[in-house]
Protein backbone atom coordinates (compact mmCIF):
# COMPACT_ATOMS: atom_id res chain seq x y z
CA UNK A 1 0.00 0.00 0.00
CA UNK A 2 2.63 2.10 0.77
CA UNK A 3 4.77 1.80 -2.38
CA UNK A 4 1.70 2.29 -4.55
CA UNK A 5 0.84 5.44 -2.73
CA UNK A 6 4.58 6.83 -3.15
CA UNK A 7 3.92 5.74 -6.76
CA UNK A 8 0.92 7.58 -7.46
CA UNK A 9 2.78 10.97 -5.63
CA UNK A 10 5.70 10.44 -8.05
CA UNK A 11 3.31 9.96 -10.91
CA UNK A 12 1.39 13.26 -9.73
CA UNK A 13 4.66 15.20 -9.24
CA UNK A 14 5.81 14.32 -12.54
CA UNK A 15 2.81 15.32 -14.36
CA UNK A 16 2.70 18.92 -12.10
CA UNK A 17 6.57 19.64 -13.13
CA UNK A 18 5.79 18.76 -16.66
CA UNK A 19 2.58 21.27 -16.89
CA UNK A 20 4.60 24.18 -14.90
CA UNK A 21 7.68 24.14 -17.12
CA UNK A 22 4.96 24.13 -20.48
CA UNK A 23 3.37 27.18 -18.52
CA UNK A 24 6.73 28.99 -18.44
CA UNK A 25 8.00 28.44 -21.62
CA UNK A 26 5.08 29.43 -22.90
CA UNK A 27 4.36 32.65 -20.60
CA UNK A 28 8.30 34.06 -21.73
CA UNK A 29 7.26 33.88 -25.08
CA UNK A 30 3.81 35.40 -24.88
CA UNK A 31 6.27 38.47 -23.16
CA UNK A 32 8.49 37.70 -25.87
CA UNK A 33 5.44 38.38 -28.60
CA UNK A 34 4.42 41.54 -26.75
CA UNK A 35 7.70 43.00 -26.68
CA UNK A 36 8.31 42.54 -30.71
CA UNK A 37 4.41 43.46 -31.39
CA UNK A 38 5.76 47.03 -30.00
CA UNK A 39 8.86 46.89 -32.07
CA UNK A 40 11.14 45.91 -29.31
CA UNK A 41 13.64 43.15 -30.70
CA UNK A 42 16.03 42.95 -28.43
CA UNK A 43 13.64 42.63 -25.26
CA UNK A 44 11.32 39.89 -27.75
CA UNK A 45 14.76 38.07 -28.86
CA UNK A 46 15.80 38.10 -24.70
CA UNK A 47 12.33 36.69 -24.03
CA UNK A 48 12.58 34.15 -26.41
CA UNK A 49 16.26 33.01 -25.69
CA UNK A 50 14.57 32.44 -21.97
CA UNK A 51 11.61 30.46 -23.25
CA UNK A 52 14.10 28.14 -25.16
CA UNK A 53 16.33 27.73 -21.90
CA UNK A 54 13.11 25.97 -20.68
CA UNK A 55 12.23 23.89 -23.68
CA UNK A 56 15.18 23.88 -26.62
CA UNK A 57 12.49 22.21 -29.02
CA UNK A 58 9.48 24.82 -28.06
CA UNK A 59 8.79 25.37 -32.16
CA UNK A 60 6.67 28.51 -31.45
CA UNK A 61 9.56 30.37 -30.44
CA UNK A 62 12.24 28.59 -33.15
CA UNK A 63 10.08 30.45 -35.52
CA UNK A 64 9.90 34.46 -33.96
CA UNK A 65 13.63 33.79 -32.72
CA UNK A 66 14.84 32.75 -36.02
CA UNK A 67 12.39 35.19 -38.63
CA UNK A 68 13.33 38.17 -35.90
CA UNK A 69 17.14 37.01 -36.29
CA UNK A 70 16.92 36.66 -40.41
CA UNK A 71 16.07 40.25 -40.61
CA UNK A 72 20.27 41.45 -39.59
CA UNK A 73 22.80 40.27 -41.42
CA UNK A 74 24.87 39.57 -38.66
CA UNK A 75 22.73 37.16 -37.59
CA UNK A 76 22.19 34.94 -40.97
CA UNK A 77 23.61 31.40 -39.88
CA UNK A 78 21.92 31.82 -36.33
CA UNK A 79 18.42 32.58 -38.13
CA UNK A 80 19.57 29.57 -39.94
CA UNK A 81 19.85 27.39 -37.41
CA UNK A 82 16.66 28.65 -35.54
CA UNK A 83 14.55 28.09 -38.92
CA UNK A 84 15.94 24.72 -39.70
CA UNK A 85 15.24 23.43 -36.09
CA UNK A 86 11.64 24.84 -36.53
CA UNK A 87 11.21 23.34 -40.36
CA UNK A 88 11.91 19.79 -39.12
CA UNK A 89 9.06 19.72 -36.94
CA UNK A 90 6.92 21.93 -38.75
CA UNK A 91 7.60 20.74 -42.62
CA UNK A 92 4.55 22.55 -44.48
CA UNK A 93 4.68 26.42 -42.68
CA UNK A 94 5.41 28.73 -45.84
CA UNK A 95 6.16 31.17 -43.81
CA UNK A 96 9.48 29.64 -42.80
CA UNK A 97 10.42 27.79 -46.23
CA UNK A 98 10.58 31.07 -48.14
CA UNK A 99 12.94 32.79 -45.23
CA UNK A 100 15.21 29.38 -45.39
CA UNK A 101 14.54 29.68 -49.63
CA UNK A 102 15.93 33.54 -49.27
CA UNK A 103 18.55 32.85 -46.64
CA UNK A 104 20.47 29.59 -48.54
CA UNK A 105 20.25 31.19 -51.95
CA UNK A 106 21.99 34.64 -50.46
CA UNK A 107 24.41 32.64 -48.88
CA UNK A 108 25.43 30.24 -51.40
CA UNK A 109 23.56 27.33 -50.07
CA UNK A 110 22.06 25.73 -53.51
CA UNK A 111 21.51 22.57 -52.60
CA UNK A 112 19.82 23.07 -49.09
CA UNK A 113 17.59 25.77 -51.35
CA UNK A 114 16.40 23.11 -53.77
CA UNK A 115 15.31 20.93 -51.04
CA UNK A 116 13.21 24.04 -50.38
CA UNK A 117 11.66 23.89 -53.69
CA UNK A 118 11.14 20.48 -53.99
CA UNK A 119 8.85 20.74 -50.83
CA UNK A 120 7.15 23.79 -52.06
CA UNK A 121 6.81 21.60 -55.35
CA UNK A 122 4.69 18.89 -53.99
CA UNK A 123 2.59 21.69 -51.69
CA UNK A 124 2.51 25.21 -52.92
CA UNK A 125 0.54 27.08 -55.54
CA UNK A 126 1.82 27.39 -58.89
CA UNK A 127 2.21 30.70 -59.09
CA UNK A 128 4.49 30.34 -55.87
CA UNK A 129 6.53 27.63 -57.25
CA UNK A 130 7.16 29.59 -60.51
CA UNK A 131 8.38 32.73 -58.41
CA UNK A 132 10.73 30.34 -56.07
CA UNK A 133 12.15 28.52 -59.49
CA UNK A 134 12.70 31.86 -61.43
CA UNK A 135 13.97 33.53 -58.38
CA UNK A 136 16.52 30.42 -58.10
CA UNK A 137 17.49 30.03 -61.61
CA UNK A 138 17.84 33.96 -61.68
CA UNK A 139 20.24 33.76 -58.91
CA UNK A 140 22.25 30.97 -59.68
CA UNK A 141 22.44 30.69 -63.22
CA UNK A 142 25.19 33.05 -65.09
CA UNK A 143 22.48 33.08 -68.37
CA UNK A 144 19.35 34.49 -69.37
CA UNK A 145 19.15 36.90 -66.39
CA UNK A 146 16.49 39.23 -68.90
CA UNK A 147 14.56 36.43 -69.26
CA UNK A 148 14.24 35.62 -65.75
CA UNK A 149 13.80 39.16 -64.69
CA UNK A 150 11.11 39.60 -66.71
CA UNK A 151 9.15 36.20 -65.45
CA UNK A 152 9.67 37.77 -61.90
CA UNK A 153 8.46 41.00 -62.88
CA UNK A 154 5.34 39.51 -64.43
CA UNK A 155 4.72 37.44 -61.34
CA UNK A 156 1.41 38.56 -59.30
CA UNK A 157 3.78 37.95 -56.21
CA UNK A 158 6.39 41.24 -57.48
CA UNK A 159 3.84 43.36 -55.86
CA UNK A 160 3.98 42.01 -52.32
CA UNK A 161 6.38 43.91 -50.42
CA UNK A 162 7.77 40.66 -49.38
CA UNK A 163 9.09 39.14 -52.37
CA UNK A 164 9.94 42.80 -54.19
CA UNK A 165 13.57 42.45 -52.94
CA UNK A 166 13.96 39.02 -54.72
CA UNK A 167 13.25 40.87 -58.05
CA UNK A 168 15.66 43.62 -57.48
CA UNK A 169 18.40 40.96 -56.10
CA UNK A 170 18.01 39.58 -59.47
CA UNK A 171 17.97 42.87 -61.60
CA UNK A 172 21.90 43.57 -59.62
CA UNK A 173 22.66 40.12 -60.38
Amino acid sequence: MVHRNSLIFLLTFAAVLVVNCGRKERSLFEEGKKWEMVGEKTKALYYYELSLRENPDYDPVLKRNGLLLAESNQSIATAIFYLEKYHKQKKDDTEVQRELFRLYLTTGYEKEALEILEEIRFQGKKETLEFFETTYLCLTRGFKQKDYLLTLEKSPLSGDPYYAPWVRACETK
